[in-house]
């Protein structure tokens, strides 16, 4: 990254030629998806015909900024009073994410959710890109060594990260990231943006590195196993979407989720009402 700008080296086998590719990454008031808000966001990558896309802006979430929240990014109450509210940042970020190929760092379990739940706040429907990458599960999925948090990642890739935890700086390191991956895995990356992204959620983990596998996850009672807790998230445990984040696949293809709860599907009452609780 330079001057704010991401170069893409001409690679063999880039799966991403000819598309918009942004990296997205957000700031919020805290960690909880369905009731934190945005603060800052940042889109940094290139369009379709190879020009840059480089966004960022704050947010005035309409609340207070936790203390302890301002300690990790920086971002206070006085630097967001003056800023738009999410809803005046909406069509922009629309038109970028709509259609893209979108790459973020633990992107499916946090900031796209978090991004969702911002559009449902102002009845508009969230944007569908073609496809997501989350670099930290490409990650376990490459079975890189070591903790999977960005800077530890960048160190062990020889990515600087300065001002860790300013959206702008987090979405240009974890494109970057990508980048280089692709440069030292080339055989893991002969595959299009939509094999790829099935491939990183298809993948089995190695335990002691990577955490719990899905058979060790509590199921939602109702659903026979098919539906997991991982914490605040539902995890699907069968079928073409397995081991993906139900927020995300009802965000992508929402006539799943309807399938899903419907008498032809596999859920008893108890686990369709917990779904429906969800989204």
């Amino acid at each position: 990254m330079k001057n704010g700008h991401v170069r893409r080296g001409c690679m063999v086998d880039d799966p991403f030629t000819g598309q918009r590719v942004v990296a997205f990454d957000l700031e919020t008031t805290g960690l909880n998806v369905r009731k934190d808000r945005i603060v800052q966001y940042a889109l940094i990558g290139s369009d379709s015909d190879g020009s840059t896309i480089t966004v960022e802006s704050l947010v005035n979430p309409q609340r207070s900024i936790p203390s302890e929240s301002s300690a990790v990014h920086g971002i206070t109450d006085s630097d967001v009073r003056s800023a738009s509210t999410f809803e005046e940042h909406v069509d922009q970020l629309s038109e970028i994410l709509d259609g893209a190929i979108v790459i973020g760092h633990n992107i499916e379990r946090y900031d796209w959710r978090l991004l969702t739940a911002e559009y449902t706040r102002v009845g508009r429907l969230p944007p569908k890109p073609t496809t997501m990458i989350d670099t930290l599960r490409l990650a376990k999925r490459l079975k890189i060594p070591g903790r999977h948090d960005l800077g530890t990642l960048c160190r062990a890739a020889d990515i600087t990260l300065n001002n860790a935890h300013n959206a702008a700086a987090d979405a240009g390191a974890t494109l970057m990231l990508l980048w280089r991956w692709m440069s030292r895995y080339p055989r893991e990356f002969r595959r299009s943006a939509e094999e790829l992204q099935a491939w990183i959620s298809s993948g089995n983990t190695n335990q002691d590195t990577l955490g719990p596998s899905l058979d060790d996850l509590e199921s939602i009672p109702g659903s026979g196993g098919r539906l997991r807790k991982d914490g605040d998230s539902v995890v699907l445990a069968f079928g073409k979407h397995k081991a993906r984040d139900l927020l995300v696949v009802a965000n992508e293809e929402p006539g799943y989720i309807r399938w899903l709860c419907s008498p032809a599907g596999p859920l008893n009452q108890e686990a369709i009402d917990a779904v429906m609780e969800l989204i």
